[in-house]
């Protein structure tokens, strides 16, 4: 157990704010997992198992932020004991299981959990910094807006936004205009804008935003075919088209591009093909071939 306090950046004070728990059967990698966290945050408190009902204590007592998970411990599984925690109180913010292997039927049982990754062994120490890194992001409050002309898709988005992993506060405009004033302040790093926003419409809203050089990711929101809005808005600056209705994980992928967090396997294994991601990322968009 780690303690003092390092007041190393913001990022650190979020890790701060909550345990971090380690349950897994094996005593080297629960010393290797605590190393890594010592040295990302020297003021961290760390709790270690290798019991599931330990781990069911230690959740309710510490009410750890970020806990590492093996998929096998003494007496329950990590996965029932997960279960049990939380249907006792025990939130786990930031769920991290623990494969030896990979394990038939894994994405789904993540995400029946509710898990931000899955570790696999051997541990990889960079792997581990960089999910300490994106935990600490996620729990920094994050303001994003919203720009929609219709009141039941910025409730309908909000909601969405409300499911992300990342704590956000979302400031909400029905007015171009008033977008663009709100934008000119430069505090939103992602802004979601409707390509239909009354005043000005979403794309001329990013153009009218493109010469400002603004650190906010504009992602544009259609319910249409996305690629002929990509084409257009990646002359105006705009990092995103994002097709309605989307999911939380599509929310999740645009704010790890927008931050530059390395993404979790989980979240890529989820929004791949057969079930892809509503997100566009106009970087990565082919030009429009012109014909002769």
């Amino acid at each position: 157990m780690a303690d003092g306090h390092a007041g190393i950046g913001e990022a650190t004070r979020a890790l701060q704010a909550g345990a971090v728990l380690i349950a897994d059967r094996d005593a080297r990698r629960r010393a290797e997992l605590a190393a890594v966290v010592a040295r990302f945050n020297p003021g961290a408190t760390v709790v270690e198992t290798d019991s599931g009902e330990t781990l069911i204590e230690l959740a309710l007592a510490h009410k750890p932020a970020l806990a590492f998970v093996g998929l096998q411990l003494e007496g329950l599984s990590g996965p029932e004991a997960v279960a049990v925690a939380r249907k006792r109180g025990a939130a786990l913010p930031c769920l991290v299981l623990i494969a030896a292997r990979v394990f038939a039927q894994w994405q789904e049982l993540a995400v029946s959990l509710g898990a931000y990754e899955v570790l696999k062994v051997p541990l990889d120490t960079d792997h581990i910094e960089s999910l300490l890194h994106a935990d600490a992001r996620r729990r920094q409050s994050t303001r994003i807006l919203l720009a929609s002309s219709s009141d039941a898709a910025r409730a309908a988005i909000g909601r969405v936004l409300g499911r992300s992993g990342f704590a956000l506060e979302i400031d909400e405009t029905d007015c171009g205009r008033h977008a663009f004033k709100l934008l000119k302040s430069d505090a939103y790093p992602l802004a979601f804008v409707d390509v239909k926003l009354g005043g000005i419409d979403g794309l001329e809203l990013a153009c009218q935003v493109q010469p400002l050089g603004l650190s906010t990711h504009l992602t544009v929101l259609t319910t249409g075919d996305p690629e002929p809005i990509a084409q257009a808005a990646r002359y105006f600056g705009a990092a995103f088209v994002l097709r309605m209705p989307f999911h939380a994980r599509d929310i999740d992928l645009a704010l790890h591009h927008a931050f530059g967090l390395r993404r979790p396997y989980l979240l890529n294994a989820i929004t791949a093909p057969p079930a892809p991601t509503a997100l566009l990322r106009i970087a990565a968009l082919a030009p429009h071939r012109r014909s002769a």
